[in-house]
């Protein structure tokens, strides 16, 4: 009788600890959390919001235009405006936005956006985009 007792208890104690597993959630290293398994976004930042940073800030952006349709489906954005000066890129993990990056010059990099800028954009006016877009970013 003692022996049906104790393998009573070890039977429910199991499957209290089965129970008590299967309502856990585990998260595997590297994993992404997200709506549907998706990736987290890391800012709700448009291409055109960047745009109007930059001149709102007084910096040259003249003849800004969507170029989505034209260059997003090859380099894999969400958005793109073009500028005569920089085109801004937003990219829907930064996965794709550092591959990006890597494959062309004169470029910044800040989470998922990419800002390409024009050969005739000087290293300060540069550094004035950037600055624009980290406060934007942050």
């Amino acid at each position: 009788m003692r022996a049906t007792a104790v393998g009573r208890a070890a039977g429910i104690i199991a499957i209290a600890i089965v129970g008590i597993a299967g309502c856990g959630h585990s998260r595997l290293a590297g994993q992404e959390g997200g709506s549907a398994g998706g990736p987290v976004s890391l800012n709700t930042i448009s291409a055109p919001q960047v745009v109007g940073a930059i001149t709102k800030a007084g910096l040259p952006a003249l003849n800004a235009h969507d170029v989505t349709a034209q260059k997003c489906p090859a380099l894999h954005c969400t958005q793109g405006i073009a500028t005569d000066t920089v085109s801004v890129f937003k990219f829907p993990t930064t996965g794709l936005a550092q591959k990006y990056e890597a494959s062309t010059s004169n470029v910044y990099l800040i989470e998922d956006l990419v800002l390409v800028f024009a050969p005739t954009v000087t290293t300060q006016l540069k550094q004035d985009y950037e600055k624009v877009v980290a406060r934007l970013a942050a």
